[in-house]
């Protein structure tokens, strides 16, 4: 019995070493990695929690019929400071007031005169105690501004330094909210002395990835002048008309083209989501460029060739559907 313990203790401690010292062969992740893990456990449990309205209830106030009924942008907008200069454009720190929430973001604006169309991007899910208002989604911004688009970056609320709320399932209508703000202050500025004097709102454009592809998909059938969207592996099958019971995506009537962007091996949202996205615009008779990036994660930016061609294609699908009309 005692020469059976012994070899027990023995077998145990070869198995401790063992997994220690295999757990020290394999690469560690990178933040993102473990960002994009838990925005995957964070999507669930936003999945899982109840909405506050019934589905079916008359005037739903999370469906497009009722978000464009209602009126924005009664509050203030502010430019902060200017945050930076580059030889292409401006970037300005921003906060206004969405339904009484103080939104925070950024906002570049190319040097020249214009007119320049407007391009709205953005950003994808990140732990809220990580996350920088100059964050991944700025390198993509920055782009665009540079040749010559004004983009509107907000942190969107739950994001810091933007106001928090619970979370709920909400379709992301408090996301949708909050741009139709930051939007509907531009227009009363449009044309007027300061940073948007030189605004084409006619011309509107959208970027969006993941929470903020889903996002810009439910926006893109609530903004007429919005010709030209890229969902970069978006959130596009969490939520549909059939299953909600509301009009949550109208692609049928909205005026936008569409690229879609999404890397094959995306651990956190499958790339069948976007396939099945753009048979549905397909469907709907929509103008729809589809590209899937081999071997690639839920983001590319670390990936080089792969990140540079997914800009690439990006200017020039806003260039083509937003300037050479």
């Amino acid at each position: 019995m005692q020469f059976e313990n012994m070899m027990n203790k023995k077998l145990i401690f070869f198995l401790v070493i063992s997994i220690f010292c295999l757990s020290a062969c394999f690469p560690t992740y990178s933040s993102y990695n473990e960002n994009e893990n838990i925005a995957s456990a964070n999507e669930q449990l936003e999945e899982e929690t109840p909405p506050t309205a019934a589905p079916e209830a008359q005037n739903n106030p999370y469906s497009l019929d009722s978000l464009k009924e209602r009126s924005y942008g009664s509050g203030e907008f502010n430019v902060e400071y200017t945050w930076e200069r580059q030889p292409e454009f401006v970037r300005y720190k921003v906060n206004y007031i969405s339904d009484g929430l103080a939104i925070h973001g950024f906002v570049n604006v190319p040097e020249g005169k214009g007119p320049f169309p407007v391009v709205i991007a953005l950003h994808g899910f990140i732990p809220p105690d990580e996350y920088e208002t100059l964050d991944y989604s700025t390198r993509y911004a920055d782009s665009i501004a540079r040749k010559g688009f004004i983009v509107l970056h907000p942190n969107m609320r739950n994001f810091p330094p933007s106001d928090s709320v619970p979370r709920l399932r909400d379709f992301y209508t408090g996301y949708v909210i909050d741009v139709m703000n930051m939007l509907a202050y531009v227009r009363s500025l449009a044309g007027q002395t300061g940073i948007f004097e030189a605004a084409d709102l006619s011309r509107i454009g959208i970027w969006g990835h993941s929470m903020g592809g889903g996002t810009a998909l439910r926006l893109s059938g609530l903004i007429d002048e919005i010709q030209a969207a890229v969902i970069y592996a978006g959130v596009s099958q969490r939520y549909t008309n059939a299953s909600t019971g509301i009009n949550i995506f109208d692609y049928e009537n909205s005026n936008a083209a569409f690229s879609v962007h999404h890397g094959t091996e995306d651990g956190t949202i499958s790339v069948e989501w976007s396939r099945h996205l753009c048979a549905q615009l397909q469907d709907a008779g929509k103008q729809a460029d589809c590209f899937y990036y081999e071997d690639q994660p839920h983001t590319f930016y670390q990936s080089g060739d792969a990140d540079a061609l997914f800009i690439k294609r990006t200017i020039a699908f806003f260039e083509s559907n937003l300037k050479n009309q």
